[in-house]
């Protein structure tokens, strides 16, 4: 029978954390969770936690920002105690808002396909690392073997690189950007970016991953040096007066299409909230682009499954006002366009 005690449900749900998702992706991770889930006094300073404060993304990086190292379970569990009180004040503090600017290059052919220049407002924009996306150069490796990557924008600029099975996109205009957030970050504060490389998963037995954390460097330098704006709010309450700021862009001629997009946001917010938000982008008028988890939005998933697009290894499908357009890496390593028009039918 399952434990259904408080200290139980954690441990449960830090077990299926350990075995759905961190045994592929970062053993160390599994080890540290397998062995938080068995310790009865770790679990019992857990329990009182909200949901939110309890995942294990959120947990296992603030015990590293607490500065305990990347080694076996076993060795760190003692300093793991010794430090709980500042590990609890940041799991209360801080959430989880990784920046993967690779993301960019599977929305950049969603963002190629509407009429340029673009007015674009981020939700859930952390430090903003996603908001300016021709500062990038992108690499596409159409899968042909030897074939050269095409490669879109300055070449002299930080490059991000990404499987593309589908038309090459052309580089977007970008006349305008804003991002909201709940609790935003900042590129000049150290501490913030700290939170940013604490948040990229360690990979095999704990080594850092030196991709991802060039391309958090690349990023903030990108930042630093040209100001991306993200104002504090919650995306169902505040988010339609940040629409409605890239639609006067719109009007005034300053833009032709105003654009809102998030990824790995939405499954963060209620479901109620999840469809307020929906319902705000389907009155604004502005183009929605999603980039979330498969079932995170009912109408997307419903549509989805009647392309019978088989996703496969797919983690997030990207989406044009509810329309699936992609599928796509959580991470950014690859993107896969679908037929733009099958979902036409599926409402």
């Amino acid at each position: 029978m399952e434990d259904e005690t408080a200290e139980g449900a954690v441990a449960t749900r830090w077990l299926r954390f350990a075995a759905v998702e961190a045994d592929v992706r970062s053993p160390r991770y599994a080890d540290w969770a397998r062995g938080l889930a068995a310790d009865d006094a770790l679990l019992a300073r857990l329990a009182p936690l909200t949901r939110i404060e309890q995942q294990p993304n959120l947990v296992l990086a603030a015990i590293r920002f607490a500065g305990v190292p990347l080694r076996p379970w076993r060795g760190v569990a003692p300093l793991v105690h010794e430090r709980w009180d500042a590990i609890e004040r940041c799991v209360r503090t801080r959430r989880t808002q990784t920046n993967e600017a690779r993301r960019l290059a599977t929305l950049l052919p969603a963002f190629a396909a509407l009429p340029q220049p673009l007015a674009i407002v981020e939700v859930g924009a952390s430090m903003g690392l996603c908001l300016q996306p021709t500062r990038w150069s992108y690499a596409y490796d159409g899968g042909g073997g030897d074939a050269a990557p095409h490669v879109l924008g300055d070449p002299s600029a930080p490059r991000l690189a990404a499987r593309l099975d589908g038309a090459m996109p052309r580089m977007p205009e970008v006349a305008w950007s804003a991002g909201l957030d709940l609790h935003p970050l900042s590129a000049a504060s150290d501490d913030d970016v700290r939170w940013l490389e604490t948040l990229l998963w360690p990979v095999g037995e704990g080594e850092v991953d030196a991709a991802r954390l060039d391309r958090l460097h690349a990023a903030v330098a990108i930042a630093r040096a040209h100001g991306p704006v993200v104002r504090a709010g919650d995306l169902v309450t505040d988010a339609a007066a940040l629409v409605d700021e890239a639609l006067a862009e719109v009007a005034r001629g300053r833009a032709a299409t105003a654009v809102v997009f998030h990824t790995a946001v939405l499954a963060y917010v209620p479901a109620g909230g999840r469809e307020a938000f929906a319902e705000t982008m389907r009155a604004r008028g502005a183009t929605w682009i999603s980039n979330e988890g498969l079932g995170v939005l009912p109408e997307v998933r419903a549509r989805l499954d009647a392309l019978d697009a088989s996703p496969g290894e797919a983690d997030f499908c990207i989406a044009v006002d509810e329309r699936p357009v992609a599928l796509a890496d959580a991470h950014g390593a690859w993107v896969r366009m679908l037929n733009a028009t099958a979902g036409d039918g599926a409402a």
